[in-house]
């Protein structure tokens, strides 16, 4: 069932420098949904200024799904009307930045995102089809896959983002990010803008 403002594309984007290539990115992919006139929205998590570190109050509400963050409440408004969700954030640590951690920590509430089953969480976001992640990491690819526990796709997307009840989850990195040349970075940011226009 179509919700009343939906629109296709939430943007999740984690990176506190304009300047950064994961900012490029960012420039990237909302071209390529420009080009592709697919409507959608941005969270901007440093420059909307927002606090990941849970409070004693916010865990205290933790288990009633409360919201306290006026940012959470509009996150969840945004995300109840996507029907595909996009993160943009490079891994630091063979993991997503500690602003990232917090927002899925404040924002996927129960009774928002999840319902306890005494059998592992009923997701409750099944209107998201799609979940994309797009990163940059100083280890390659194929060591973050096979020697690093592959994390961002199957912690973040095959199981955390599957337990919340969104569609498939796709990862796209460029590894080697510090030893790539400009014209490497030129090609993959092409691909990206590709990709969102072809979506």
């Amino acid at each position: 069932m179509e919700k009343t403002g939906s629109f296709d594309t939430l943007i999740v984007y984690c990176h506190p420098w304009e300047g950064s290539f994961t900012h490029a990115v960012l420039e990237a992919a909302e071209r390529g949904l420009d080009r592709a006139d697919r409507s959608h929205e941005l969270i901007d998590l440093y420059a909307d200024g927002f606090e990941p570190a849970m409070r004693r109050e916010e865990l205290a509400g933790y288990s009633r799904g409360k919201v306290l963050d006026p940012l959470v409440a509009k996150y969840q408004d945004q995300l109840s009307c996507c029907h595909r969700l996009l993160l943009i954030f490079p891994i630091w640590w063979n993991d997503v930045p500690a602003m990232l951690r917090g927002w899925l920590d404040k924002v996927m509430l129960p009774g928002f995102s999840w319902e306890a089953t005494g059998h592992g969480l009923q997701g409750t976001l099944q209107h998201i089809e799609r979940v994309d992640a797009y990163t940059t990491s100083s280890n390659a690819t194929s060591y973050m896959q096979e020697r690093l526990g592959d994390g961002i796709q199957k912690t973040l997307l095959d199981a955390t983002f599957w337990q919340l009840g969104c569609g498939k989850g796709y990862w796209h990195n460029l590894g080697s990010m510090d030893l790539t040349t400009a014209d490497e970075r030129a090609a993959w940011l092409s691909q990206v803008e590709e990709d969102m226009a072809g979506c």
